[in-house]
């Protein structure tokens, strides 16, 4: 049996945002679509298109069908994380940078990555025996670079809250930011 890679959820319908809803897959006539199994009942269309939902991800996050509905994969974080590194993973998350690992035998890397095309986005180089954060590279508005903990840590505290709300189409930040008139 192999051990487990990957930590699953069910992937959440962003219409309904219903914490009972399921993503499907689409019936025998559409495999191509993807079904919310609550969406009619809150009267929305409850059909998405499968790269809708796959832009929503995280990048080293995957989509998966499992026990008849989509589920969203995380991989876990290695074996042996220094506990200064655990606070600085945690802190990520608190600054929605969705944390996702790459583990390899000499380092891992922790790549990040703000919801959005303005937000925020990088990598932490953690050392694979010692669990401790190597260096860091961040790029939101101009491109940061830090070495040890501590400064890793400063700069992921530094950043502002993102710019832009998640799935953002607009061509700039100005377009984000400015209500549009009707």
């Amino acid at each position: 049996m192999r051990p487990a890679t990957h930590t699953w959820r069910p992937a959440a319908c962003s219409t309904c945002q219903d914490p009972e809803a399921r993503l499907v897959r689409g019936d025998s006539d559409r495999t191509d679509i993807v079904l919310c199994t609550r969406c009619l009942e809150h009267g929305h269309l409850p059909y998405y298109a499968p790269q809708d939902l796959v832009k929503e991800l995280a990048p080293t996050q995957v989509l998966a069908c499992s026990s008849g509905f989509l589920q969203i994969g995380t991989p876990l974080p290695p074996d042996g994380l220094a506990p200064s590194t655990a606070r600085v993973v945690d802190l990520a998350e608190t600054k929605a940078l969705r944390p996702g690992w790459r583990t390899g035998r000499v380092r891992h890397d922790l790549i990040l990555s703000a919801p959005g095309p303005h937000g925020p986005a990088g990598w932490i180089t953690v050392g694979a025996r010692s669990g401790k954060i190597l260096r860091g590279t961040i790029t939101s508005a101009t491109t940061r670079h830090a070495k040890g903990v501590q400064a890793v840590r400063a700069l992921i505290a530094a950043l502002p809250a993102a710019p832009c709300p998640p799935l953002c189409d607009a061509a700039t930040v100005e377009d984000c930011l400015l209500p549009t008139r009707s």
